[in-house]
């Protein structure tokens, strides 16, 4: 069986969701629902996605929940540093990961899943040609299904 690509090849096939890659030290915060903001350097503001698959790197490698999304959009340092709870991240560490740049990307999530079963990279790259985002990645119709059934959603 031929693996289905999960990156879109044009616009037209592209489904509803992005993929986000998370450090391993993320699992937690996201299973616990203590992230309801993400920050990120680069977001889709052209077509917003309605969810977020969150994908957590080794030694997790799994797709381990999603989110609806309810915003995206370009925020200040400061504004994301005073809403800190929302990020499970201190003042400090959101400052410092934005650096110098004018404004930061911001995911504000409705609600999050947590997937009913923990999607392995292992198990996805058996039907899919999957490979974790470095930033985002939008998903192809084709392979949200498949995505979807493999997170028991």
């Amino acid at each position: 069986m031929d693996q289905i690509p999960v990156r879109p090849a044009n616009p037209d096939d592209r489904s509803n969701a992005v993929i986000l890659s998370f450090g391993a030290k993320w699992a937690d915060p996201i299973k616990r629902g203590a992230t309801t903001w993400v920050i990120r350097k680069r977001v889709p503001l052209v077509t917003k996605p309605e969810f977020v698959y969150f994908h957590v790197n080794a030694p997790v490698s799994a797709i381990i929940a999603r989110g609806r999304v309810g915003t995206i959009g370009r925020v200040s340092a400061t504004f994301a540093a005073e809403h800190h709870q929302y990020l499970e991240m201190t003042k400090s560490d959101i400052l410092s990961y934005v650096g110098n740049a004018p404004t930061i990307g911001l995911f504000k999530f409705e609600s999050i899943e947590i997937a009913p079963k923990a999607a392995k990279i292992s198990e996805l790259t058996e039907m899919l040609e999957y490979f974790a985002p470095q930033s985002f990645s939008f998903v192809s119709r084709e392979a949200l299904p498949i995505i979807d059934k493999a997170c028991g959603f």
